[in-house]
């Protein structure tokens, strides 16, 4: 029995569902959002999911990206259960007669479709894990087609990339409307394509993102590996382009010699530019991008609640961003204080549980950190950098598993002593160098996920 079915206070209708749910935004002065959410209709409750009509895909787009949380906490509180909102395109539809009037349509040179205003430069915490990359990007914005071009930023899943691709894109348009800046994923990208030959419009498919195109940003680029058709039309679109002085800045997940199935003709493309890395945000960086999205929230986040969201999420700014955007959202509704026991309340079905540690874990997670090979610290190369992340693994070892001495000794294919040895020193240097205290704090938040 789903959530809706569950609670005897649930409506029985898709539209009194709805009713409620806009009777719940008035009453907490969300008004401002009606007139976005005002062209939506109700159409079904499948398997806990509110399915709203919306009249295209642009619509659907920009209301997910700026009111989903909004929508779902809504949603949560007139249900009481964990219900989801879900989206069909109905053509013409018209805005219902409860709802105040639908925005006006989007203008001439409006933002570009797929643009998410909310994402530029002055919401994007930089810090050393992305310092390039964003210098990179603003450089690009500021000269589209003659700086890095093309400009690869490469990265793990929900660190910014998107961000950063938006921001160039923002800021470009900003600055000149007449510039036709064209966003998507590169499986919209094969999507399109793949319509337009099933549909005899290549040339109408050319000419947008040839002819009718300034800069070109594509997202998850990785995902054209092994779809050769889709790497030609890519390849030609990408040459002319460049030829044509045009920006074209690309996303992906890994760097172009580790792409599966991706012609070579298109790695050395990828490769003529610049590329360049986003890596995990420290702990630092997690809490300035918790408080700077606060500000923006309009929410109030003390200290300890920042710190506590900033350990428990530790690899993704997306899930860091979507934890904050819940609380505020469930604060909001229930004007409860935001405390540390609030947060882990709203988030318990979010935040990873406690893990368990083994020394082949520690040993993975210190030679990532020091980025050195796993094998090496089993080795007996005494050279400083590699030394002290072996005596780190060492010590951490120590402090989080049940082995002992000997025990760990044998998984690193050193003596007990000299275990005993690293522990010590370690031990020495966390009371009296604030930067190696430093590094231990990020490795056990990492290993315990706390």
């Amino acid at each position: 029995m789903n959530a809706l079915a569950r609670s005897s206070s649930i409506p029985s209708s898709a539209e009194n569902l709805w009713d409620r749910m806009l009777d719940c935004l008035r009453q907490d002065k969300r008004d401002y959002a009606l007139g976005w959410i005002g062209r939506m209709r109700p159409l079904d409750v499948r398997e806990d999911v509110l399915v709203l009509g919306v009249p295209d895909r642009f619509y659907r787009d920009w209301v997910d990206d700026h009111y989903r949380p909004l929508l779902e906490a809504t949603l949560a509180k007139v249900t009481d259960g964990p219900v989801k909102i879900g989206y069909e395109v109905v053509a013409g539809l018209a805005p219902g007669p409860t709802l105040q009037a639908a925005p006006a349509a989007r203008p001439e040179g409006a933002r570009p479709p797929r643009m998410n205003a909310r994402f530029t430069f002055n919401t994007y915490v930089v810090a050393d894990s992305n310092q390039l990359a964003a210098a990179a990007a603003a450089a690009v914005s500021d000269s589209p087609g003659r700086a890095y071009n093309p400009l690869y930023v490469y990265g793990g899943t929900g660190l910014g990339k998107t961000h950063l691709l938006h921001a160039i894109g923002n800021k470009i348009w900003e600055r000149d409307p007449t510039q036709r800046v064209v966003y998507l994923s590169s499986e919209q990208f094969t999507n399109e394509f793949i319509e337009s030959v099933r549909e005899q419009r290549m040339p109408e498919f050319r000419r947008k993102f040839r002819d009718e195109c300034d800069v070109l940003l594509i997202d998850d680029v990785q995902f054209l590996g092994r779809k050769e058709e889709t790497q030609r039309e890519f390849f030609h679109t990408f040459n002319t382009l460049h030829e044509l002085g045009k920006a074209i800045i690309l996303t992906s997940d890994m760097v172009p010699a580790e792409v599966p199935g991706l012609e070579d003709r298109l790695r050395s493309r990828f490769s003529m530019g610049l590329i360049t890395d986003i890596q995990e945000p420290t702990f630092e960086t997690r809490v300035a991008i918790l408080q700077k999205k606060a500000v923006m929230e309009g929410l109030e986040l003390p200290d300890d609640v920042a710190h506590f969201i900033a350990r428990a999420i530790q690899k993704n700014v997306r899930e860091l961003e979507g934890a904050l955007v819940k609380v505020s959202a469930i604060h909001s509704l229930s004007r409860q204080p935001v405390t540390v026991d609030f947060a882990a309340h709203v988030l318990k079905d979010v935040l990873p549980s406690r893990q368990v540690v083994d020394v082949e874990g520690i040993q993975k997670e210190v030679a990532r950190y020091y980025k050195v090979p796993v094998e090496a610290l089993k080795e007996d190369r005494r050279h400083k950098a590699l030394a002290h992340a072996r005596q780190v693994a060492m010590y951490l070892s120590r402090k989080l598993t049940k082995g002992s001495f000997p025990e760990i000794a044998a998984r690193f294919g050193k003596d007990h002593s000299t275990v005993i040895s690293a522990v010590r020193k370690v031990e020495k240097l966390r009371e009296t160098d604030a930067g190696v205290k430093r590094e231990l704090d990020e490795l056990e938040a990492k290993l315990t996920g706390e």
